[in-house]
């Protein structure tokens, strides 16, 4: 099974391009394809064109949450597949804002086909050992990153405690690998919550863990939080941070990368 990262923040290629957002293509062995966001503008449909990845053909397109940096591609890819399948948690088109009162949420002109449209409320398998994970139980508050982040409640913002969120699981080789968007409501608690209902030791994370606003003493306690985890291999990027990332590295003890646009890794 093959993961590219097709947006994410960061590119080390000239010919790709990168922006604040996060996208991930996934190919499973029996040639079932899925896109696990879309950054916030259509970049993802010039990088997947670049690296091979025909839009048309994805069967699966799951949407972490509904912030704007994960949705923003989704005009012009309803305009490049007429027919996948589109996974997405209730209360995502919400009205999100940031600190400031910026609306930061899902594009509001898009129009989802009903038809292709499913709205995750519980376990969904999408393919042979793929699952979406609708809901992170929080089993640490600490452990969450909803500070300056808000949805409008009537008239009233009120703190976003992204009950929209969602996540992958993906059964192979009798290990289990966990795709994350921002992790907003926390990386630990969302690998906890896959272990509630799956067993086995964790192959791989990658994806957003939204440390970086986070300071050294707490990105210390989630190092030590994943040290006490059986996990072979994690790829931190988008929301991360890089000056976190790089402390995470220094104090994980165990195999950790930052991931770019273009980066490839197997199952």
């Amino acid at each position: 099974m093959k993961l590219k990262i097709i947006i994410e923040n960061t590119v080390f290629q000239s010919d790709a391009k990168a922006e604040l957002g996060f996208c991930l293509y996934i190919e499973t062995d029996d040639n079932h394809k899925i896109l696990f966001d879309t950054g916030q503008t259509d970049l993802f449909a010039y990088n997947a064109q670049l690296f091979d990845i025909d839009i048309n053909e994805i069967d699966s397109l799951v949407l972490s949450h509904g912030h704007y940096d994960h949705t923003g591609g989704i005009e012009k890819f309803l305009q490049l597949n007429n027919h996948a399948d589109i996974y997405i948690k209730e209360g995502y088109d919400t009205p999100k804002f940031n600190k400031i009162g910026k609306y930061i949420g899902i594009p509001t002109n898009i129009h989802i086909p009903k038809d292709r449209l499913h709205i995750t409320k519980e376990i969904t398998r999408i393919a042979e050992g793929i699952y979406i994970m609708p809901n992170i139980k929080i089993f640490d508050a600490k452990e969450t990153h909803f500070t300056h982040l808000t949805v409008r409640d009537g008239n009233n913002l009120k703190e976003d405690s992204f009950e929209d969120e969602q996540f992958l699981v993906i059964q192979k080789n009798n290990k289990l690998s966990l795709v994350s968007g921002c992790a907003h409501r926390g990386i630990v608690n969302t690998i906890q919550s896959a272990l509630e209902h799956f067993d086995g030791p964790i192959d791989l994370v990658i994806g957003g863990f939204h440390t970086l606003h986070e300071d050294e003493q707490t990105i210390r306690q989630l190092a030590n939080k994943l040290n006490q985890l059986s996990i072979d291999r994690i790829i931190a990027c988008h929301c991360t941070g890089i000056d976190q990332y790089a402390q995470l590295k220094d104090e994980y003890k165990g195999d950790i990368q930052y991931g770019h646009v273009g980066l490839n890794t197997y199952l």
